[in-house]
């Protein structure tokens, strides 16, 4: 009796690519081969003629027929809806600090969210949405995450410092009032900050409570992460101030119930969280079973850019006084802008809702419960990111979100799923994730992205499966 041979990779996995590789030359000329169907064929009972078959292309030459790993895409996060200016600042400092352009791209996002605040919402039936995330820059030292961090979102740190001349001025004048007359009621200045470092929970909270947006920026993630429940003098100090940063992401209002300070209502509110890790620590810091099944985890947007190439020193960019220039003015007007309340016009909601469907469907058919959960989430990303793109395009005042805006939105929101998925799901789960196993599924969407399905039938033949199984995985892509 003979035997049948898988061929594999070399760690026990299977190798798909060579299966269908060899399966396709056997099959595929018999399917391109097949008559037209017959009326009798196409009748409207037989579940066959009820599939959508891709459209048959010419034949190409042997080498192009066959699958290779090395020319599946790279994951690119897009930048083309910004302006042109915002463009060539991004590409300026990612050749300046000869950084990957994804670390400046997502502080880029960050930087405009935070200075337009909730000034700048979105409402879609039934939710409202404010320019604000969760970021990660995932990279060695050597790709240089402080670099860029830095840079992009130095407007930020120059506003805070005005804004903190302004109120120890105007607090001088009221404790000048207050010596000088003891029932003066005149009412007491407010420092507006939008930047927090390494702070306790009760001093992010207070910022909060004034109705403002804030932003954590944390040159290493890992030590914020570390330091959830370090200021608790007892009890569940990770589970409370965990369950309190859901809430903020999800613009959930809670209640501060505190014996030695009156209670405090924190509503609507908003904060981003921008930060960098290293690989290796990816595992340790939210890898954990407490971050990973709240769902804090899948919160946020990674970014782990491939290596690109090396710049030398020389030949790199000079960060100009003008383009600083040129980027302050573009967070300025944001932090200056009018009230804008965002919609999206009918295209854009036909697509978005035609997108946030076909997310619930893959969730629902996930077999992994943090993948769905990821993916899911995918949908609050997608319009959080649509306003943001919106601030940094040339339409940034504008009340519309367009068609062109929402697919720019999407295309990002893609980059950072496969990202999820392919880099850092792995390294969440150590070596146990690293061995999951690829699903039928996952194959299907990886080949359909790079290339042109030509028989559906012989897919379905090689991995075993159904014609219709296939169809309808390629549909929800």
């Amino acid at each position: 009796m003979s035997q049948s041979f898988m061929p594999s990779d070399g760690n026990g996995t299977p190798d798909f690519l060579s299966i269908i590789n060899a399966e396709v030359n056997k099959v595929e000329p018999k399917i391109l081969a097949l008559p037209a169907p017959s009326v009798e064929q196409q009748s409207p009972r037989s579940p066959v003629a009820q599939l959508t078959l891709p459209q048959m292309v010419p034949s190409a030459p042997p080498m192009e027929t066959h699958l290779k790993a090395s020319t599946f895409a790279e994951p690119v996060l897009p930048i083309d809806w910004f302006s042109e200016s915002v463009q060539e600042y991004i590409r300026t400092v990612s050749e300046s600090y000869g950084c990957p352009l994804e670390y400046v791209a997502v502080n880029s996002l960050f930087t405009a969210g935070l200075a337009a605040g909730k000034k700048a919402q979105l409402v879609t039936n039934p939710y409202t949405n404010y320019p604000c995330d969760f970021f990660c820059m995932v990279g060695k030292p050597s790709r240089n995450k402080t670099g860029p961090l830095k840079e992009v979102t130095r407007p930020l740190y120059e506003k805070d410092k005005a804004n903190f001349a302004r109120y120890m001025e105007e607090k001088a004048v009221y404790d000048q009032c207050k010596h000088e007359d003891k029932s003066y009621s005149g009412e007491q200045p407010i420092f507006h900050q939008r930047i927090v470092g390494d702070s306790s929970p009760e001093s992010r909270n207070a910022l909060l409570a004034q109705g403002d947006m804030i932003g954590v920026v944390a040159d290493e993630l890992k030590s914020f992460i570390d330091s959830l429940g370090r200021y608790s003098k007892g009890g569940n100090g990770v589970g409370a101030e965990l369950s309190q940063l859901l809430s903020i992401w999800s613009n959930v209002g809670f209640a501060i119930n505190r014996k030695s300070e009156e209670t405090k209502l924190i509503d609507d509110p908003a904060m981003c969280i921008n930060g960098g890790i290293q690989p290796e620590l990816l595992g340790k810091t939210f890898g954990t079973d407490a971050l990973m099944d709240s769902g804090f985890t899948q919160r946020f947007l990674f970014v782990y850019p491939d290596k690109g190439p090396f710049i030398r020193r020389c030949d790199r960019k000079f960060m100009t006084p003008e383009m600083r220039e040129s980027w302050t003015g573009i967070i300025g007007r944001l932090f200056d802008m009018q009230p804008l309340t965002l919609q999206l016009s009918h295209e854009a909601n036909h697509l978005y809702s035609n997108y946030a469907d076909t997310n619930d469907m893959r969730a629902d058919a996930e077999e992994d419960c943090y993948i769905g959960g990821m993916i899911q989430k995918m949908n609050i990303h997608t319009l959080r990111l649509a306003i943001m793109a919106h601030l940094l395009s040339d339409h940034w005042n504008e009340p519309v979100i367009t068609k062109e805006g929402m697919e720019h939105a999407i295309r990002m929101a893609d980059y950072f799923t496969r990202i999820h998925i392919e880099r850092i799901y792995p390294l969440l789960r150590g070596s146990a994730a690293a061995q999951r196993p690829m699903t039928n599924a996952d194959l299907l969407r990886a080949v359909n992205r790079q290339f042109t399905i030509k028989s559906q039938n012989a897919l379905a033949e090689v991995l075993g499966v159904s014609q219709q199984y296939v169809n309808k995985i390629l549909k929800e892509q």
